[in-house]
Protein backbone atom coordinates (compact mmCIF):
# COMPACT_ATOMS: atom_id res chain seq x y z
CA UNK A 1 0.00 0.00 0.00
CA UNK A 2 1.35 3.32 -1.02
CA UNK A 3 0.44 6.53 0.80
CA UNK A 4 0.05 9.87 -0.88
CA UNK A 5 1.36 12.83 1.10
CA UNK A 6 -1.24 15.50 1.93
CA UNK A 7 -0.52 19.16 1.26
CA UNK A 8 0.26 21.17 4.40
CA UNK A 9 -2.71 22.80 6.14
CA UNK A 10 -0.67 25.79 7.22
CA UNK A 11 0.26 28.08 4.35
CA UNK A 12 3.92 28.44 3.60
CA UNK A 13 5.40 31.53 5.21
CA UNK A 14 7.18 33.88 2.89
CA UNK A 15 9.72 36.54 3.78
CA UNK A 16 7.09 39.38 3.94
CA UNK A 17 5.02 37.17 6.28
CA UNK A 18 7.95 36.75 8.60
CA UNK A 19 8.60 40.49 8.59
CA UNK A 20 5.00 41.22 9.67
CA UNK A 21 3.67 42.66 6.43
CA UNK A 22 0.01 42.27 5.75
CA UNK A 23 -1.17 39.89 3.08
CA UNK A 24 -3.46 41.17 0.37
CA UNK A 25 -6.14 38.71 -0.62
CA UNK A 26 -5.79 37.40 -4.13
CA UNK A 27 -9.32 38.42 -5.03
CA UNK A 28 -11.52 41.05 -3.51
CA UNK A 29 -14.90 40.07 -2.10
CA UNK A 30 -17.78 40.90 -4.36
CA UNK A 31 -19.86 43.78 -3.10
CA UNK A 32 -23.46 42.76 -2.63
CA UNK A 33 -26.17 45.12 -3.64
CA UNK A 34 -28.58 46.27 -0.95
CA UNK A 35 -32.04 44.77 -0.76
CA UNK A 36 -34.78 46.91 -2.24
CA UNK A 37 -36.76 48.83 0.37
CA UNK A 38 -40.48 49.42 0.11
CA UNK A 39 -41.62 52.96 -0.48
CA UNK A 40 -42.67 54.62 2.76
CA UNK A 41 -46.02 56.35 2.37
CA UNK A 42 -46.06 60.06 3.00
CA UNK A 43 -48.49 61.07 5.70
CA UNK A 44 -51.27 63.02 4.04
CA UNK A 45 -52.07 64.93 7.21
CA UNK A 46 -49.93 66.37 9.94
CA UNK A 47 -52.82 67.69 12.03
CA UNK A 48 -53.60 64.30 13.63
CA UNK A 49 -51.84 62.86 16.68
CA UNK A 50 -52.23 59.09 17.13
CA UNK A 51 -51.96 56.99 20.25
CA UNK A 52 -53.02 53.64 21.67
CA UNK A 53 -54.36 52.77 25.08
CA UNK A 54 -56.18 50.15 27.09
CA UNK A 55 -59.73 50.83 28.20
CA UNK A 56 -60.06 49.73 31.82
CA UNK A 57 -63.08 48.08 33.46
CA UNK A 58 -64.65 51.46 34.26
CA UNK A 59 -64.38 52.59 30.62
CA UNK A 60 -61.51 55.04 31.20
CA UNK A 61 -59.13 55.85 28.35
CA UNK A 62 -56.22 58.27 28.16
CA UNK A 63 -52.99 59.07 26.41
CA UNK A 64 -50.92 61.85 27.95
CA UNK A 65 -49.40 62.97 24.65
CA UNK A 66 -52.83 63.29 23.03
CA UNK A 67 -54.27 65.21 25.98
CA UNK A 68 -51.27 67.56 25.81
CA UNK A 69 -51.83 68.12 22.09
CA UNK A 70 -55.51 68.88 22.70
CA UNK A 71 -54.72 71.12 25.67
CA UNK A 72 -57.34 69.35 27.80
CA UNK A 73 -56.91 69.79 31.55
CA UNK A 74 -58.51 67.97 34.51
CA UNK A 75 -62.12 68.94 35.01
CA UNK A 76 -62.86 69.93 31.40
CA UNK A 77 -66.32 68.71 30.35
CA UNK A 78 -66.64 66.45 27.30
CA UNK A 79 -69.50 65.18 25.17
CA UNK A 80 -69.78 61.97 23.15
CA UNK A 81 -71.23 61.12 19.75
CA UNK A 82 -70.98 57.97 17.63
CA UNK A 83 -70.33 58.44 13.93
CA UNK A 84 -69.90 55.39 11.68
CA UNK A 85 -68.82 53.16 14.62
CA UNK A 86 -66.24 55.73 15.81
CA UNK A 87 -66.59 57.51 19.13
CA UNK A 88 -66.07 61.27 18.80
CA UNK A 89 -65.23 63.07 22.06
CA UNK A 90 -65.54 66.86 22.04
CA UNK A 91 -64.74 69.50 24.62
CA UNK A 92 -68.15 70.84 25.61
CA UNK A 93 -68.98 73.04 28.62
CA UNK A 94 -72.37 71.24 28.82
CA UNK A 95 -70.77 67.81 28.40
CA UNK A 96 -71.96 64.76 30.29
CA UNK A 97 -68.57 63.88 31.79
CA UNK A 98 -65.48 65.65 33.03
CA UNK A 99 -61.85 64.59 32.82
CA UNK A 100 -60.49 63.28 36.12
CA UNK A 101 -57.22 64.33 37.79
CA UNK A 102 -55.22 62.08 35.42
CA UNK A 103 -57.02 63.53 32.39
CA UNK A 104 -58.78 60.24 31.70
CA UNK A 105 -61.95 60.17 29.62
CA UNK A 106 -64.60 57.84 31.06
CA UNK A 107 -66.80 56.46 28.30
CA UNK A 108 -70.48 56.15 29.25
CA UNK A 109 -71.91 52.63 29.39
CA UNK A 110 -74.40 53.26 26.59
CA UNK A 111 -71.57 54.43 24.29
CA UNK A 112 -69.49 51.36 25.13
CA UNK A 113 -72.41 49.02 24.47
CA UNK A 114 -73.29 50.70 21.18
CA UNK A 115 -69.70 50.19 19.95
CA UNK A 116 -69.39 46.68 21.44
CA UNK A 117 -66.55 47.66 23.76
CA UNK A 118 -65.86 45.28 26.62
CA UNK A 119 -63.40 45.24 29.53
CA UNK A 120 -59.72 45.64 28.75
CA UNK A 121 -60.05 46.57 25.07
CA UNK A 122 -57.09 48.03 23.18
CA UNK A 123 -58.12 51.21 21.33
CA UNK A 124 -56.63 53.45 18.67
CA UNK A 125 -56.95 57.14 19.55
CA UNK A 126 -56.70 60.04 17.12
CA UNK A 127 -56.54 63.62 18.38
CA UNK A 128 -57.45 66.54 16.12
CA UNK A 129 -56.04 69.52 18.05
CA UNK A 130 -57.29 72.14 15.57
CA UNK A 131 -60.86 70.88 15.93
CA UNK A 132 -60.61 69.93 19.63
CA UNK A 133 -61.76 66.38 18.93
CA UNK A 134 -60.64 62.99 20.17
CA UNK A 135 -61.70 60.09 17.95
CA UNK A 136 -61.71 56.61 19.48
CA UNK A 137 -61.48 53.66 17.07
CA UNK A 138 -62.97 50.46 18.55
CA UNK A 139 -61.49 47.12 17.38
CA UNK A 140 -64.60 46.28 15.29
CA UNK A 141 -64.30 49.57 13.38
CA UNK A 142 -60.56 49.02 12.83
CA UNK A 143 -61.28 45.57 11.40
CA UNK A 144 -63.63 47.04 8.83
CA UNK A 145 -61.35 49.98 8.00
CA UNK A 146 -58.32 47.78 7.40
CA UNK A 147 -59.98 44.74 5.75
CA UNK A 148 -59.18 45.74 2.16
CA UNK A 149 -55.56 46.58 3.01
CA UNK A 150 -55.15 43.21 4.71
CA UNK A 151 -56.63 41.39 1.72
CA UNK A 152 -54.22 43.17 -0.62
CA UNK A 153 -51.25 42.40 1.66
CA UNK A 154 -51.85 38.65 1.59
CA UNK A 155 -52.65 38.40 -2.09
CA UNK A 156 -56.43 38.47 -1.98
CA UNK A 157 -57.09 35.64 0.48
CA UNK A 158 -57.39 35.66 4.24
Amino acid sequence: MRSVPLPPLVPKLTLPDRQGERRVPARRPRRQSALPLPAVPILPRRDVVFGMCWMDQAGRVTDRRLMDSLGWTPGIRVGFTIHEQLIVVTADKDGVRGLDDRRQVRLPVNVRRACRLYNRERLLLAALPDRQRLIIHPPAALGQLTATAHLAAVGGEL
